[in-house]
């Protein structure tokens, strides 16, 4: 089969630009292993426009987009008609056009075509719109949480149907022997006493570089025995990618502000070959941000590597609770993430623990588990478009993007908690369930439930069939 997979963000030869590019390499790699005639096409940077090959998949950079964020088709009129162009040849080609990251809003170039596309985030605007506005006929997502999320803001616009979503989980390749520890070359030797934290994200404030940065001052302060150390990726190709970025100079400025500068330090951007081995040179991988994750490919690579790693309880990362090497602490609690940091050092001792997180990882989430999967949804007939209804007996549930602890409810999308006494009493009790009849409620629980409703912590319980 001919498949022409599409992305808005440029790919490079040497290095991968986030966790969503890897998975679009690995996929077209192994559908090209498979048999498949697989082809990328790609905005240019730089004016670049020389094809490459990745794993002998063709990459053509002739899309005439900004592929930076958050503005990729902030480009003149006649950019827009000849990337038309680029994308209706590569359709005519193509036996089936997959959309990764989907975010083409030029779909009258696609004409004719069945458009399988993926969704990776559920924050940017492109994911956003692509999936409220952009016809497709099958939509992959990497977890169970993605999912929810998208059926039940599209639900909640008012649409009757809905194209069928499958989850496939994100691959990741867990090395038979673990990695030779190896810092960037631009970062100094680890010395006897060192406690590094790694930090192995876009330098984007909702990626966490402000928890980061509090968090290793607050284990300095904990642990004076140790010199903490937290590695940090800066590069300028970065900012020129993603607006949202911030440069070496405001990291180390934000440094400044938490007592951090003399534990920060920024190193160039890191090659996908070169991340086992930083991984393995680390005590414990940070991934406390507020960024609400569609999957969280960082915290399974540094299991993977035998690096344990702390989280911020938001989004996908929540699905993670069962692998002991990852520690889930409450987003902006720092106290609770230095504690967690800690104690995961001090129990990363145990090499049968890290043998059997690693098996646990390579089983549940091989590469070649997705790819056989991403194989099966582009080889055969795809579903129709299910139905979408709201649930008989008027109830109300929490939405996907909220979860409850003690008698608060966190919301992801503001990164913040509110207290719901009420109505998380009511949920336990009617199994997730609350009626949305307001005569069948307490004056208090009344008031509690409506005001969820109003910023979307209560939503219809809806069904698609």
């Amino acid at each position: 089969m001919r498949i022409a997979a599409i992305s808005v963000t440029p790919l490079f030869p040497d290095y991968v630009h986030g966790g969503s590019q890897k998975i679009l390499a690995d996929v077209a790699t192994g559908l090209k292993t498979n048999g498949h005639d697989v082809e990328i096409w790609c905005p240019h940077l730089d004016g670049n426009v020389d094809d490459f090959e990745i794993g002998n998949v063709i990459v053509h950079r002739t899309l005439k987009l900004r592929g930076t964020f958050p503005a990729t088709h902030q480009v003149s009129p006649a950019d827009l008609i000849e990337t038309t162009q680029a994308l209706r040849k590569a359709a005519e080609w193509a036996n089936r056009v997959y959309l990764h990251a989907d975010a083409i809003y030029l779909r009258q170039a696609l004409e004719g075509k069945q458009i399988v596309r993926s969704i990776h985030d559920y924050m940017y605007e492109e994911a956003l719109l692509s999936t409220l506005t952009l016809p497709a006929d099958i939509t992959i997502v990497p977890s169970e949480y993605l999912k929810d999320c998208i059926e039940a803001t599209v639900a909640l616009s008012g649409r009757k149907t809905i194209e069928p979503i499958i989850v496939i989980p994100n691959g990741v390749h867990v090395p038979e022997t673990l990695p030779q520890p190896q810092l960037p070359d631009d970062i100094l030797p680890r010395e006897e006493n060192d406690l590094i934290l790694l930090y192995p994200h876009r330098p984007e404030p909702t990626k966490g570089v402000c928890e980061a940065l509090q968090t290793a001052a607050m284990i300095q302060n904990l642990d004076r025995s140790r010199n903490v150390r937290l590695l940090m990726p800066s590069s300028a190709w970065d900012k020129d990618m993603d607006e949202s970025t911030i440069s070496a100079n405001e990291i180390r400025q934000t440094a400044e502000v938490y007592g951090a500068s003399d534990i920060v330090e920024t190193h160039e951007w890191l090659s996908a070959a070169e991340m086992p081995g930083y991984y393995a040179a680390g005590d414990v991988t940070l991934c406390v941000g507020s960024f609400v994750e569609a999957f969280g490919l960082v915290p399974v690579e540094s299991i993977a590597n035998g690096t344990p790693a702390v989280c911020a309880s938001v989004g996908a990362l929540r699905q993670f609770s069962a692998i002991s090497g990852i520690s889930l602490v409450t987003h902006g609690d720092i106290p609770a993430t230095a504690n967690a940091v800690l104690s995961a050092v001090a129990n990363s001792d145990s090499t049968d623990l890290t043998e059997s997180e690693r098996f646990w990882i390579a089983t549940g989430y091989s590469e070649a588990k997705m790819v056989s999967k991403f194989e099966d949804v582009m080889t055969h007939t795809i579903p129709e478009k299910r139905e979408i209804k709201v649930a008989p007996g008027n109830q109300l549930k929490l939405a996907p993007w909220c979860y409850v602890e003690g008698e608060a409810i966190f919301d992801d999308y503001i990164a913040g908690w509110s207290d719901y006494p009420e109505l998380v009493a009511a949920l336990k009790a009617g199994y997730g369930l609350v009626p949305a009849d307001p005569l069948l409620l307490s004056a208090s629980l009344d008031a509690e439930v409506r005001y969820a409703r109003r910023y979307g912590i209560l939503i219809p319980d809806f069904i698609f069939e």
